[in-house]
């Protein structure tokens, strides 16, 4: 039996509004998750990334290892091309073991978890301190502010200020007159900068 053109009407816009309001709560649900579980999360991304860079460390040696077993069952020597593609992974490998190592010598720094946030956040843009390797280097002082402290709460905002300044008189980072936030290189020799 066919549906009369006044009762789909409503209809439709029954299953969007629904459908709007799930998609919001799913929205504020995210918020909440992200708010109450980011400190742990943060944990849990960095251990992952250390066993990622584990298990790659230990399958270039095997892959190493392999080659070299390989090339001396049939008595040759292995080409220079191939020496130099496992050293260039080797030196890579290496780099981004010594900026994961940066990461965490910075995180250590923090004496508050608003100070944790706040390193976490800028070490994601600072080479020298993510595993990447890339970013801009700073971030400005008001989107670090909107990032951590949505919603202008008053309270949240001043945790943010406290835990930027406390870091700054610390000199872990800097603030530029111009609002750019940019963390300060660790001690010469500690960690390479590329």
């Amino acid at each position: 039996m066919p549906r009369r053109p006044s009762e789909s009407k409503p209809t439709r816009l029954t299953e969007r509004l629904s459908q709007r309001a799930r998609e919001l709560s799913s929205q504020v649900a995210h918020q909440v998750a992200g708010q109450v579980v980011g400190p742990g999360a943060q944990g849990l991304r960095t251990r992952a990334e250390e066993l990622r860079a584990e298990a790659a460390r230990r399958a270039d040696e095997r892959l190493e290892a392999l080659i070299a077993e390989r090339r001396a069952e049939r008595g040759q020597s292995v080409p220079p091309e191939v020496d130099a593609a496992l050293a260039q992974r080797r030196a890579e490998r290496e780099a981004r073991s010594a900026r994961l190592a940066a990461r965490e010598a910075l995180l250590a720094r923090a004496q508050t978890p608003h100070e944790r946030t706040l390193l976490a956040r800028l070490a994601a843009v600072t080479p020298w301190a993510n595993a990447e390797g890339e970013g801009e280097g700073s971030a400005r002082y008001t989107a670090l502010l909107d990032g951590l402290a949505p919603g202008g709460d008053a309270a949240a905002e001043m945790a943010i200020h406290r835990a930027l300044w406390g870091l700054a008189e610390r000199r872990v980072l800097r603030v530029s007159e111009y609002g750019e936030v940019r963390l300060t290189l660790p001690e010469a020799g500690a960690v390479s900068a590329s």
